[in-house]
């Protein structure tokens, strides 16, 4: 029997996790939501994501509906289709939004987030940044539990990763080779958190 997924993903490291996921007999994806635009953060007129065009092409291939969210407003389309739909795991990796605990508490086994930062010590924005401006030796990966608050639950997994920092780089530069050298560990955690919850819940 495969176990049913709603996943909350966006960037490169949550595309790679939805085609390992596809490709594991023993996960099935009802849907993928994701966000269509940028940020406002970083990119006032908030064009296109560059790898909207991946993830629709993905979903497409696959038969897999695709939901966009990118403001607070659109959030119901999340609580409408959650609520009325049965699943085994919300999957969430670089999701924007808090997530109505009516959403994640329907996981039938659990609802995990993907975090690229030591948890608790680095939760919330920027972690790679900030663990390099503290002269951190390493990069941490983490994979747990979702709660009301972000960043705030039981770490399930982790995987460390040397920073390798190079001074010939900008700090810019070490974060964004730093971001596509850990991009692997997220579909290995995603994995390994998901079959720890089966066995947990199997028990």
């Amino acid at each position: 029997m495969s176990h049913r997924c709603v996943l909350l993903i966006a960037r490169n490291h949550g595309l790679e996790t939805l085609k390992v996921l596809l490709d594991n007999k023993k996960f099935e994806v009802l849907v993928v939501f994701t966000h269509e635009l940028n940020p406002k953060s970083y990119d006032p007129q908030q064009k296109q994501r560059i790898d909207f065009d991946d993830f629709v092409q993905v979903t497409s291939a696959n038969n897999i509906p695709l939901i966009t969210i990118d403001k607070k407003a659109e959030l119901f389309k999340l609580e409408d289709f959650c609520l009325k739909s049965e699943y085994d795991f919300l999957i969430s990796i670089s999701w924007r939004f808090l997530i109505n605990p009516a959403v994640f508490k329907k996981a039938n086994i659990g609802s995990i987030n993907l975090h690229r930062g030591d948890l608790p010590k680095y939760a919330g924005i920027e972690p790679i940044r900030r663990a390099l401006q503290n002269n951190e030796k390493e990069i941490v990966v983490c994979s747990h539990h979702i709660t009301e608050n972000y960043d705030e639950g039981e770490v399930l997994c982790k995987v460390m990763h040397q920073a390798n920092y190079n001074t010939q780089k900008t700090l810019l530069e070490n974060v964004e080779r730093l971001k596509e050298e850990i991009t692997p560990y997220f579909p290995q955690l995603t994995i390994k958190s998901l079959e720890m919850l089966i066995t947990k819940y199997e028990k």
